[in-house]
């Protein structure tokens, strides 16, 4: 005996449903690093099209002083300290 596949017609309401229940099973599965990865992954790639000024205002959307504080971050040389032995 074979399974033969079930051919239903979904409305779009159903076929939406079915697909919040599959994504819902998913991200239940996902080990917490696979899923910390992945929401990672998709923010990058979100913030990756916007464009510089887009990025300004969404970074001083989430606090106003942090896009100042981001662009020091990554201008400012490196400081390494030295231990003298």
């Amino acid at each position: 005996m074979t399974n033969s596949p079930r051919k239903l017609s979904l409305t779009a309401e159903q076929f939406d449903e079915l697909k919040r229940d599959y994504v819902e099973l998913l991200v239940d599965n996902m080990e917490l690093e696979t899923l910390v990865q992945y929401v990672s992954d998709d923010l990058h790639d979100w913030i990756d099209k916007l464009s510089s000024g887009e990025v300004k205002e969404e970074i001083n959307s989430y606090d106003d002083e942090l896009y100042d504080e981001l662009v020091d971050n990554v201008t400012s040389p490196d400081v390494t300290l030295s231990v003298i032995k």
